[in-house]
């Protein structure tokens, strides 16, 4: 059986044979990952890179760090060098009326044609990419204070952003699907430690319509929706599953715990998760990594087998060393078998 294979029995509830495995070292990699340029915008190509840009500058400057421009026009800050940067000023911060005259990017279809030629659906691995975001674009682009506040204040408004910003997502998912992918992957973080930003029903009613088109348009083309977020999503998980997201990406998967995501939901939608990286994982405490890693193949092996054990990507960016992260792999892989 194919990487791809076991990929989209994990997702899809297929009785896969072992648990599935995105970690770094090459031998245990069921997933290939393709970038397929996002999108362009002209005139933020300038700032694409880190630096001190005086005529940015002007419009922050209260910031005092590295300065760049993301393909919606959003102003990014970082300190110290190592991040990817915040938003700092956002393209339509200050009103909705700068939303009347605004231009979302577009998507690259240079980058795509090279991705095409790779001939990806020949390959043995799963294939997932990237796709722009639905609550991370409008909280940058009305910065999250704002943006918080229109869920309550002007929700028409919100929904007026869908309408234009929605075809643009739904043609880089018939993009994706043409270009050979068999999975896509939305980064939204919608959640603090001890809950999500907004109220379930707020959600309901302001995104799941979204999600839901982005979903339907995915599996239409036979791709699979995965979603990550950071910090304590449970409330909205049920709607997410109604709206058709096949595959949750946390990084904490602790902060509702293994077990209940094993047992209440490990036969109505698969995870895509490394062992926790906050509460776990930065401890370096080798007994409680390798204790929690076996814990999370157990719990969803008893159980269907709905996981994607998984690296964070950056293990150095968050103060885990190398031989911690390998600590759990090794564990996991181990202990796989369904």
């Amino acid at each position: 059986m194919t990487p791809r294979e076991i990929i989209r029995r994990v997702i899809r509830h297929g009785s896969p044979p072992r648990l599935g495995w995105d970690f770094h070292d090459e031998r245990y990699q069921d997933i290939k990952h393709v970038w397929l340029g996002r999108l362009i915008k002209p005139g933020t190509e300038l700032y694409a890179d880190w630096g001190d840009y005086p005529e940015l500058r002007k419009c922050v400057p209260h910031f005092n760090g590295e300065l760049s421009m993301d393909h919606y026009g959003n102003i990014l800050g970082r300190l110290n060098g190592i991040t990817k940067g915040e938003c700092v000023r956002g393209v339509i911060q200050e009103d909705w009326s700068e939303f009347d005259g605004y231009e979302f990017p577009e998507l690259n279809y240079e980058v795509a044609e090279a991705v095409k030629a790779q001939n990806l659906k020949a390959q043995d691995k799963y294939v997932l990419t990237g796709l722009p975001g639905v609550f991370s674009a409008l909280r940058d682009m009305r910065r999250m204070e704002n943006a918080l506040m229109d869920v309550v204040a002007e929700p028409e408004q919100i929904e007026a952003y869908y309408q234009r910003y929605l075809p643009l997502l739904l043609e880089a998912v018939t993009l994706a699907a043409d270009c050979g992918v068999d999975g896509v992957i939305i980064g939204d973080d919608w959640g603090m430690q001890t809950g999500p930003f907004i109220s379930p029903a707020a959600f309901r009613e302001l995104f799941k319509p979204v999600y839901k088109a982005i979903a339907d348009a995915c599996h239409a083309r036979d791709v699979d929706f995965i979603f990550h977020s950071c910090g304590r999503v449970l409330p909205l998980v049920d709607d997410m599953i109604g709206a058709g997201i096949d595959c949750f990406q946390f990084d904490q998967p602790e902060t509702s715990g293994v077990t209940l995501w094993a047992e209440e939901y490990g036969r109505k939608t698969s995870f895509y998760c490394p062992v926790d990286i906050q509460k776990i994982m930065s401890t370096g405490d080798r007994a409680l990594i390798e204790k929690s890693a076996l814990h999370m193949a157990d719990e969803f092996r008893k159980h269907g087998g709905a996981l994607i054990a998984k690296d964070y990507p950056t293990w150095f960016e968050i103060e885990v060393k190398d031989e911690w992260a390998r600590w759990a792999m090794d564990v996991i892989v181990a202990n796989s078998a369904i």
